[in-house]
This record gives C-alpha cells, sequence and structure tokens, in this order.
C-alpha cells in the first residue's frame, strides 16, 4: 500500500477524517497498474459516484451506527471491493475495473436519461443499508445490460396493479430478489473481517505477510488471546526475519513471514453449513407471492449467499447440472404462479484467475450461461422459463447474459472513454474472448 493511502487510512480509522470515494479507489502514486486514461477515469468515478450517493452515504454505510451499538447495517463486502485493500492480494485492478463498472452503469443511465434513475438514487441515498445498495447494483446493472442489447430500459415501471417494479427492458418486466447469506455467514464473515482489519493494523510499519487458516468464531477472552498471539508472532516474525505460528484454539494454523505477500497468498477461514436450497426456495416463493396481480413479471435472483462457489454438492456440479438441479427446484413455483414468466438466478460475480473459458448449457427447461467478466471475475447465470411462453422474451434475456462482459466497454464509449476497459490499464493482454484468459 502507498504511504499516502496508509496515512489516510490511518486517518479514517482513527476519526480525524471521514471515508469518501477518494479514499476508497485511493492515491494515484498507489495504482500504477492504470494508465494516464485510467488515472482520469478514477477522477470521474469518484466524482459520479459522490454526486449518485451523495457525499454523506458512504460513511454511513460503512460505519457502525452509535445508536444501536452494532455492525448489523455496515457493508462488509463493500470495505473489501476498495482497490487500496485489494492491493494487499494483488486483486487491486480488478477490484478497480469492478468499481468503475458500477460508476458506468450509474453515469450512462443519467446520461441516457432513463426514466426511473431518481427514484432509484432518491431510494438508496434514504435507505443505507446493504440489502438496499445490492438491489440498486442489480437493477442498475440490468439496465445497462438491457441498453447494451438496444431496448429501451426503464428503471421502477409501474406495475399492473399500481406500484413500482425495478426495471424494464424492451417487454421484459423483472422484479430482483437479493439472496444474502444466512445469520451464520454474516456473523462469521463479520468476524473474519475484523481479524483482517487486526492483522492489516500489525502489519503497518512492519515489512512482514501473513499466510494460512483464520480462526473458528472466538468471542471474548478467546480473541483477545488470538489477537495477543499474532501480535507476539508479528514482532518476533519482524525481530528474527523467520516465519512464526500462531494456533488457534482449534488448531487452525495462521503464519507470520517475513517479506512481502507474493502474489497469490491467501487467508482462509472455515466452512459454515446452511440449507441454501430451502432458504432459496423460500426466499423466491416469497417474491412470486408478492407480485400476483402486478402482471407477467420474470424474477431475477441476485444470488450474494456462495451458493455457486462455497464447498457444498452443488457448487461442485457441472454448469448442465446446476442448470438441471434449479429447473427442478423452480418448476413447480412456475406451475403454481402462473403471471411468472420465468425465473433467472445469477450468482455475484467471483474473482478467479486464470478465467475459465466461456460456457453454454442448454438444456431442456433452462439454460446456463457462464461468463468472464473484466477483469478477472466469472459470472454463472441459469435462466428458467415457463416453458413455451414468450419465447421472445427468454431470448431476449439469453441475449443480455451473453454480452454481459460487452456493456461496460460499450457504455464507456457512450461516455467519451474510446478503448474501453484494455485501454485504462497498463500491461493489459489482448486476448480472443474464447480464451481461458480472456480479460477484456
Amino acid at each position: 500500500m502507498h504511504p499516502r493511502d496508509k496515512e489516510t487510512w490511518r486517518a479514517i480509522e482513527q476519526g480525524h477524517r471521514a471515508i469518501d470515494w477518494e479514499a476508497w479507489f485511493g492515491a494515484p502514486e498507489g495504482a500504477d497498474y492504470l494508465t494516464p486514461a485510467g488515472h482520469a477515469v478514477t477522477k470521474r468515478a469518484v466524482a459520479g459516484l459522490t454526486t449518485f450517493f451523495d457525499s454523506r452515504w458512504l460513511p454511513k454505510a460503512v460505519t457502525p451506527s452509535p445508536a444501536s451499538g452494532k455492525d448489523s447495517d455496515t457493508f462488509l463486502g463493500l470495505g473489501r471491493s476498495s482497490p487500496v485493500l485489494q492491493i494487499l492480494n494483488g486483486a487491486a485492478p480488478g477490484a478497480w475495473v469492478e468499481a468503475v463498472r458500477w460508476w458506468t452503469a450509474y453515469a450512462h443511465l443519467e446520461e441516457a436519461g432513463v426514466p426511473g434513475l431518481a427514484s432509484v438514487r432518491r431510494d438508496a441515498r434514504r435507505d443505507v443499508t446493504q440489502s438496499r445498495f445490492l438491489h440498486t447494483q442489480t437493477q442498475a446493472r440490468l439496465a445497462l445490460m438491457g441498453a447494451n442489447r438496444g431496448q429501451p430500459v426503464v428503471l421502477e415501471p409501474t406495475k399492473a396493479n399500481g406500484g413500482p417494479g425495478d426495471v424494464r427492458i424492451g417487454p421484459v418486466f423483472i422484479e430482483v430478489v437479493t439472496f444474502a447469506e444466512d445469520q451464520k455467514f454474516q456473523e462469521y464473515e463479520k468476524f473474519r473481517q475484523k481479524c483482517r482489519m487486526h492483522l492489516f493494523a500489525l502489519d503497518r510499519g512492519r515489512t512482514i505477510h501473513w499466510e494460512g487458516d483464520l480462526p473458528e468464531l472466538l468471542s471474548g477472552g478467546d480473541f483477545e488471546t488470538w489477537q495477543n498471539r499474532t501480535e507476539e508472532a508479528a514482532q518476533q516474525c519482524e525481530a528474527s526475519g523467520s516465519a512464526v505460528e500462531v494456533l488457534s484454539n482449534a488448531g487452525r494454523r495462521l503464519t507470520a513471514h517475513p517479506g512481502l505477500a507474493p502474489q497469490g497468498t491467501t487467508l482462509s477461514g472455515d466452512t459454515v453449513e446452511s440449507d441454501q436450497g430451502r432458504r432459496l426456495l423460500g426466499k423466491v416463493r416469497g417474491k412470486c407471492t408478492k407480485t400476483v396481480g402486478a402482471g407477467t413479471a420474470w424474477i431475477w435472483v441476485e444470488d450474494h449467499s456462495g451458493l455457486f462457489h462455497l464447498p457444498t454438492p452443488f457448487a461442485e456440479m457441472s454448469l448442465a447440472a446446476k442448470t438441471d438441479a434449479l429447473a427442478d427446484l423452480f418448476g413447480p413455483l412456475l406451475a403454481e404462479y402462473t403471471h411468472v414468466a420465468g425465473i433467472v438466478i445469477s450468482n455475484v460475480a467471483r474473482r478467479r484467475l486464470p478465467l475459465p473459458p466461456n460456457a453454454d448449457a442448454p438444456r431442456p427447461a433452462a439454460q446456463g450461461f457462464r461468463r468472464g467478466l473484466p477483469l478477472d471475475r466469472v459470472r454463472e447465470t441459469i435462466v428458467v422459463p415457463r416453458r413455451i411462453l414468450l419465447p421472445e422474451q427468454t431470448a431476449l434475456i439469453a441475449r443480455m447474459c451473453d454480452a454481459e462482459a460487452d456493456a461496460p466497454d460499450w457504455a464507456l464509449e457512450r461516455l467519451y472513454v474510446p478503448g474501453g476497459v484494455t485501454s485504462l490499464l497498463n500491461n493489459s493482454p489482448t486476448l480472443s474472448r474464447d480464451s481461458p484468459l480472456w480479460t477484456p
């Protein structure tokens, strides 16, 4: 991390300054992976995101509420997405591209005068919660995907029975569902973030790095003991120049190493078990019930639960097997709720290098897509339509999923940034779209 960024984040942590999008993106001196055009886009993204959410939004989003005494209303994932923090594990360029994708979506929708954007922006500013942020991001992403396919787009269109929906793309009316981690996942994720911030603090002023396993969920004195052990390990590692191990109560091993972290260095944690299939079905059924009387609608599920990539039997399936499994899961719902034209489930794009080849899984009752996204993300999307009904709408959604990776470059061109993502990054490879290393 660049010294200027360290100073900024230390001031934020100590309460001497509020976090803002400039700090979140990081100092230009620390972003040597960007071209001059990339630095210019960073300035526009900082200004654009500040304007869209307003200057008070980000501090509220990432700072625990004093009134509640809890951190349940904070955005753990948002902090992890910062390009500055991703420098520590070599993922800063990909994190920067993902953040610029957020800005391009909002900026293009503003430039194009898309109806309903003001309402979406107002809701995002008023409801400073993680669920609203994820919902807003999905609305903007889908709208951009539809616009990229040449379709007229409306945000928060009026339902047949009154009230706002989420997005209409040409003839396709979409209601968005965000499927988040259950309480056990959220509690452990907050704990992991707490551990990471503690280790980050120990790294300050020391040329050391950490590798191995974060501890099992600890509280009270057990967590303080683990903190003391890691502090002693950091001191010993720095003094001796040798690796020092820390064991948790359950024997999970974490090692302090001298020197900077090599690319690929990881910290891992426990896997928390959950009946994701039952939770997912209940979530979608609730949305089906709420949309009765709203007219024909698609239900788009944005999966933030890790269903597609946690070490579970479903995640280990092939794309075709996942597609068949979700068609079987949602088939009875489509038979029961005749106003639902189809159900789409799309996982949050996880970071992966090298990118796998693009893949399609056309199945008798559904279709699956796997796409590499700029710069190091993989998204799997499965479309389960009502059989035979509305084939043109199904085909439009398929075209949107097929070309999602092209949307950021398309929007950048319309925002007067020629050359797309690759023109903004130093040493960006130019590979064919079918290559496992394709990074548009």
